[in-house]
């Protein structure tokens, strides 16, 4: 995601894991949503069937939106999560699908694929998947928008709407969600689709704000146009990854700007979030991440000659310092599934920090060790000055044990051991 919230590439409700899109660009990033072990819960009673509260009495009647009340919209979409919750709780794909809208192909394949991502994670079978519903919202199309709570605590804005009789997760088509719109502000070109009118404002508010966090942070900041997409469904083109949250794509002929890619709050793809601090705090940081991408390759390293923990953990770790324990660090470190920063097997595609998008799971638990890797960085060898004395380094020699003995005068088992004993101080 970012959760949220994923070569932002970066190569992501789990996680909002983060996947590899297929932007134009090869040096794109994209951010996966957190991976959170569930915290155990018991499981909520499967309800029983109670046509009555969920379709009017009157014989023959004609079934729509305007004949429901709130109260059975409510019940008819709880029964929905139940089935849901249940799919992951007992890793059931055919279950999962009497839930979400078969009709609809790219969203079918969204919440399949992050459903598959989250079943493959460290997290998987830790604990009791369970929700509620908030409240409901009537929009347009026959979508309802639905608050729903999570038994982990956090909140989802998902849409629904009526199938064959049954409320099932869905999401409106491209045809369905208006022109497309551009807007130019400070030197963003925000492009936006009326289905998210409701939020396309404060999201262009925070785009701004992530700049300045970035530029306070860094100290520096690119003047370049920058192109922004607030995408509201996933079916939008181009195909992405189903664990995508974000990204960032560099301009790919000269004279074209730097594209930031986010998804809409409201939609299936952002993902949870703390309802004490709302959507907003967790896009923030989604969106400082995607800019601290732009800023690095423009202004810094370029991120094609540096190792992905350091382009995926600086980001990070300048977006959200506390980020690591929202992508399962503490979990992992507590039951010794760090992944390594290295790995020394001569597979080709390595499953270590040093090459997150080859990861085959745990892709999100990787931002966050990455993140780490920078914090540990700062502390213990000059802050983050100490960072891009490192990354200077490696843009030059592309080894890692090598550049770890120009920069600091040690070697990487020497550097892997301090980090895992810092891990364990922190997080065991």
């Amino acid at each position: 995601m970012q959760r949220r919230a994923l070569t932002f590439l970066c190569f992501t409700l789990l996680v909002a894991a983060c996947a590899a899109p297929q932007p134009p660009a090869p040096t794109a990033t994209a951010l996966p949503p957190a991976t959170v072990a569930p915290a155990p819960t018991v499981a909520p009673a499967e309800a029983a069937p109670t046509p009555a509260a969920t379709v009017p009495a009157t014989p023959n009647a004609t079934v729509t939106l305007d004949t429901l009340s709130d109260d059975q919209i409510r019940a008819g979409i709880q029964e929905t999560l139940d089935t849901y919750a249940k799919a992951y709780n007992d890793n059931d794909p055919e279950l999962l699908k009497q839930a979400v809208d078969q009709t609809n192909l790219p969203f079918r394949r969204l919440v399949q694929g992050r459903f598959e991502t989250y079943q493959q994670s460290i997290g998987a079978g830790q604990g009791s998947f369970g929700y509620s519903v908030n409240s409901v919202l009537r929009r347009d199309l026959g979508f309802i928008q639905a608050q729903i709570a999570s038994d982990g605590g956090s909140v989802l804005d998902w849409l629904f709407r009526r199938v064959n009789g049954r409320w099932v997760l869905s999401e409106p088509t491209e045809d369905q969600i208006g022109k497309r719109q551009q807007t130019e502000d400070s030197g963003f070109l925000f492009r936006t689709y009326p289905w998210a009118d409701d939020v396309n404002p404060t999201v262009i508010k925070l785009m701004k704000e992530a700049r300045s966090t970035v530029l306070a942070r860094l100290g520096k900041a690119p003047d370049k146009p920058v192109d922004v997409l607030i995408k509201p469904i996933f079916g939008l083109p181009p195909p992405e990854g189903s664990n995508v949250l974000a990204y960032y794509i560099r301009g790919s002929r000269p004279g074209l700007p730097a594209r930031i890619v986010v998804y809409a709050p409201h939609s299936y793809a952002f993902g949870s979030y703390d309802p004490a601090k709302g959507w907003e705090a967790d896009l923030l940081a989604t969106l400082t991440h995607e800019y601290t991408h732009l800023t690095n390759d423009q202004l810094f390293t370029p991120i094609a000659r540096m190792a992905d923990w350091m382009y995926e953990g600086l980001a990070e770790y300048i977006s959200d310092p506390d980020a690591p324990l929202g992508r399962g660090v503490p979990y992992a470190v507590q039951q010794n599934q760090i992944i390594p920063i290295v790995d020394p097997s001569e597979r080709f595609d390595k499953q270590d920090l040093q090459h997150i998008y080859t990861l085959e799971k745990d892709v999100s638990l990787a931002y966050g060790l990455a993140n780490t890797l920078v914090a540990y960085t700062a502390e213990r060898y000059g802050g983050i000055d100490g960072f891009w004395k490192l990354v200077q380094a490696y843009d030059r020699l592309q080894n890692l044990d090598a550049a770890l003995q120009e920069a600091f005068d040690v070697d990487l088992e020497t550097f892997d051991r301090g980090w895992r004993e810092w891990l364990q101080q922190k997080y065991g």
